[in-house]
């Protein structure tokens, strides 16, 4: 796909809903998106070792940051319906290192174009509708248009039992053509006390 067929700025009609983006900060969705945000995340803090949920200074930070996209997608009754965002400014997600990026893609680096996905929420109702997956190939097209690379993460949980990486994949590929591959893995170990008795060196 040539790059004059994408559409870095939308918006993107779905019938079901529509998506629009914009760097612009977005206070005022602060206080609708936190809830679903905590509806959809809270249970991780359970779930999965590492943190993975955001506070709320910190969602609000994201939505405000002008060096930060944000996707917002809305149902036909223009109520918000989603929202994923994105940024090629590494320092604004706080929990990466952007020096592995640079190291790794140095040549997309000098060009400003190693991007990172922050946080991403579907409404309930409204993923039947695909609205993850379409917020994903909007993005996408960013990407694709300056041959950049965008990069992710997710947990565990995430991963094997709702397979977003393979989602996220199959999205970005009706864009343009995109490998995704796993880059890193961390592993949290427990050592459990069984006993008083043990062997000692």
């Amino acid at each position: 796909m040539s790059a004059i067929e994408l559409n870095v700025e939308g918006p993107w009609n779905h019938d079901d809903f529509t998506i629009a983006c914009t760097r612009e900060p977005q206070p005022d969705l602060v206080a609708d998106f936190w809830q679903l945000y905590e509806e959809a995340f809270g249970p991780l803090r359970k779930l999965a070792a590492a943190r993975q949920v955001l506070t709320r200074d910190e969602f609000t930070a994201e939505l405000v940051d002008p060096r930060v996209w944000k996707y917002v997608a809305r149902d036909r009754n223009h109520e918000l319906a989603g929202l994923t965002t994105l940024s090629n400014d590494l320092s604004t997600m706080t929990w990466i290192s952007p020096e592995y990026y640079a190291h790794h893609y140095p040549e997309e680096w000098n060009r400003n174009a190693v991007f990172y996905t922050g946080l991403s929420l579907v409404r309930p109702d409204m993923q039947r509708f695909h609205v993850f997956a379409s917020m994903v190939g909007s993005l996408g097209e960013r990407v694709a248009a300056v041959q950049g690379v965008v990069a992710f993460d997710v947990c565990g949980y995430n991963d094997g039992r709702r397979s977003l990486p393979r989602v996220s994949g199959r999205s970005l590929n009706r864009v343009a053509a995109f490998e995704v591959r796993a880059v890193d893995v961390q592993t949290y170990y427990v050592g459990k006390a069984t006993g008083s008795e043990g062997k000692r060196s």
